[in-house]
């Protein structure tokens, strides 16, 4: 008896409103992009992106970033063009390195039909982005039409 009130009471608890705060809200058919599908949808491929929000760097807040099979990548966004590497780390979470540039920029990428999303992987859980609008960065694959979702922001 004890064992059925358990397994009810489980059910209530993922049906409940407390438990949808993790479903991603307005993006429910996004998928997180892991192992080969990560690797094939930036290997080799030219992304067109935009941050949500204006990079002081530039000014700007859209750049072109071009990826070579070998972990090299050439970005630009408005003036500025840099060169580096990216690569995927076990957890599937996808990073970048440039010359003459700062840090270790690392995202989990979700899809959204032909839109890429990127997060900061703290701000992501199993079940996905913790809130869908807190994604950092969205890209398309050159010759990709656009399926970004203005709503998301």
């Amino acid at each position: 008896m004890m064992r059925h009130i358990f397994i009810l009471l489980s059910l209530f608890i993922l049906a409940s409103p407390a438990h949808a705060q993790f479903v991603m809200e307005g993006a429910e058919d996004m998928s997180l992009l892991s192992g080969e599908a990560l690797r094939k949808a930036f290997s080799g491929k030219t992304h067109y992106g935009t941050y949500k929000e204006s990079r002081e760097e530039t000014g700007t807040n859209t750049f072109t970033e071009v990826m070579s099979d070998d972990g090299r990548t050439n970005y630009r966004e408005g003036n500025m063009k840099l060169t580096g590497y990216w690569d995927i780390l076990v957890d599937d979470v996808m990073c970048f390195e440039y010359d003459n540039f700062p840090g270790r920029h690392c995202f989990r990428m979700y899809q959204s039909g032909t839109c890429i999303y990127g997060y900061n992987p703290r701000d992501t859980s199993a079940l996905g982005p913790i809130n869908a609008n807190a994604w950092s960065v969205k890209s398309i694959r050159k010759g990709d039409i656009s399926t970004c979702d203005d709503l998301i922001g």
